[in-house]
C-alpha cells in the first residue's frame, strides 16, 4: 500500500513538472528558468535579414565562378586558334593567315583557313554547312563564351597590321613571322566588341592601328581583352595599355 502511494506521489510531481516545462529548476545551486516563448517580431527579422545577405552572397560567389570559368575557356579558345595559326604558318613557309580572303571556301573572313586547320570549318563533321557554324548556340573556339550579347557569332578579332593580306589586292603587305621584329608584343587576335553590351558591340572581326581602341572586346575581368600574341602566349589587358606602334603595328 505504501509503494503504491510513493508511485502515486511520484507520477504526481512528474506530470506538475512536464505541465510547467521545468520553468524553475536548481543546477548547481544556480536558478535557471526555461524560458517557453517563441520568436519576436524584432528576431523574425533579423533573421530573415541574415538569410537574405547569406543568399544574396551565394549568388554573387556563383556569378564570379560562372564569369571566371568564361574568362577561362576564352584563354583556352585562343590557345587553340594560336595552335592554328601555328599550324599555318608552318605550312606557308612563314607567313601568316589572311585577314580576309574572298578565295577561302567558306566566307569571306580571317578565320576562314583557321577553322579548317582544326578539324571545324564549313564541311566538318561538327559543322556541315555554314550555317551550322555561324550561330551563337554554336560550340566551338571561335565562339567567344563570355560574350554578353547572346546572339554574337565567331566574336574574335584579327589585327589587320599583322594577318592583314587583303585577297583582293589592298593596300596591305603580307606578313612573314620573320619580319616581325618583337613576336611578344604582337597582337594577332583578341576578343571582338560583338560580344559586348551595346552600344560598343560594333565589332567587324578585324582591327588595325587606328580602330583597335573601338573594335577590341571589353567583357573580361574588369573591362579588359583576352589577347593572343604572335609568340602564342596570351594576355587579359586593357585596350589603353596597348601601344600603337609597339602592339599593332610595329615597323617591319
Amino acid at each position: 500500500m505504501a509503494r503504491k502511494k510513493q508511485v502515486s506521489i511520484v507520477c504526481s510531481v512528474k506530470r506538475k513538472l512536464d505541465s510547467q516545462s521545468f520553468a524553475s529548476l536548481k543546477f548547481g545551486g544556480a536558478r535557471v528558468k526555461h524560458l517557453n516563448h517563441g520568436f519576436t517580431l524584432v528576431e523574425l527579422l533579423v533573421v530573415i535579414a541574415i538569410i537574405a545577405v547569406l543568399a544574396s552572397l551565394g549568388t554573387v560567389g556563383a556569378l564570379r565562378m560562372k564569369n571566371s570559368a568564361g574568362d577561362t575557356k576564352c584563354v583556352n579558345n585562343l590557345r587553340q586558334i594560336g595552335v592554328a595559326v601555328g599550324t599555318y604558318v608552318t605550312e606557308n613557309n612563314g607567313a601568316l593567315p589572311y585577314s580576309n580572303d574572298p578565295n577561302t571556301i567558306g566566307f569571306s573572313h580571317w578565320s576562314a583557313d583557321l577553322p579548317k586547320l582544326l578539324d571545324i570549318g564549313e564541311g566538318s563533321t561538327s559543322f556541315p554547312t555554314r550555317k551550322d557554324y555561324d550561330k551563337a548556340t554554336a560550340v566551338h573556339v571561335f565562339n567567344c563564351p563570355s560574350c554578353k550579347i547572346k546572339t554574337a557569332y565567331r566574336t574574335y578579332a584579327a589585327n589587320q597590321n599583322a594577318l592583314c593580306y587583303l585577297g583582293q589586292g589592298g593596300s596591305y603587305k603580307r606578313r612573314y613571322v620573320s619580319s616581325v621584329p618583337q613576336l611578344g608584343n604582337l597582337v594577332l587576335i583578341a576578343d571582338d566588341t560583338q560580344g559586348d553590351p551595346a552600344p560598343n558591340n560594333n565589332g567587324k572581326g578585324v582591327f588595325d592601328s587606328n580602330t583597335y581602341k573601338t573594335q577590341m572586346g571589353v567583357r573580361h575581368s574588369g573591362g579588359k581583352a583576352n589577347m593572343l600574341f604572335a609568340d602564342f602566349h596570351i594576355e587579359t589587358r586593357t585596350r589603353a595599355s596597348l601601344n600603337s606602334s609597339t602592339n599593332i603595328f610595329p615597323a617591319y
